[in-house]
């Protein structure tokens, strides 16, 4: 087997193939930094920061719109309440009339009621499932308006005062209160946005129009 000599530092010598690609290999790297250098010197330094901070959550909690969202959303969700109470209800009603009829019954005609019972207490626990889905889709449609909005304000407002970074007043260890801008973009959004209406839910829909 043939073994490579250390040198004179200790370290093995490469092989002469080696040292043949890494001599180009080393010129070109040089030249590829040789010329970077002049781009990066003429390359725009990047302009100071100009900090400004919103307490976002408190916007987004204490907005008009938002606090009508949540008022329509929580009359929803109780009409829904409602509406499955009832059904329940009347489940109950039918499991105790099928047990009362399971001495009167053929087995035949008995499996056949409880068969529909049983699709019957599938059906409210979907329609139990498509009611929450339908109450996050509304909440998430409605309030993303709302974000939009805030966005929008603090944009502008970071335009017209001259902010190139806004932060969001959680993230901030310490800041001077005169950087604060959540007083202004909450009056700002209130004064936009004072009202969102919550989507109908097409089943709602559907069932005003019958």
């Amino acid at each position: 087997m043939t073994r490579t000599r250390p040198n004179a530092s200790g370290s093995a010598s490469a092989p002469a193939s080696e040292r043949g690609w890494f001599g180009p290999a080393l010129a070109l790297l040089v030249t590829v930094v040789v010329l970077a250098l002049p781009w990066r010197a003429a390359a725009e330094p990047l302009p100071p920061a100009v900090v400004a901070v919103v307490d976002y959550q408190r916007v987004l909690r204490e907005a008009k719109a938002a606090r009508s969202i949540r008022n329509q959303l929580e009359a929803r969700r109780a009409r829904y309440q409602r509406e499955i109470r009832e059904l329940e209800r009347r489940l109950v009603a039918r499991e105790r009339e099928l047990a009362r009829q399971k001495g009167l019954l053929s087995p035949e005609a008995f499996a056949e009621k409880r068969r529909a019972f049983e699709e019957e207490a599938a059906r409210v626990q979907r329609l139990v499932q498509q009611r929450r889905r339908e109450l996050d889709r509304a909440s998430a449609e409605a309030f993303a308006v709302v974000r939009d909005t805030i966005v929008q304000v603090v944009s502008e407002m970071a335009d017209e005062k001259g902010f190139n970074l806004v932060l969001p007043s959680t993230a901030v260890l310490l800041f001077a209160p005169r950087l604060d801008l959540t007083e202004e973009v909450l009056a700002a959004v209130d004064r936009r946005l004072p009202d969102v209406t919550v989507p109908e839910a097409d089943s709602d829909a559907g069932t005003r129009d019958r």
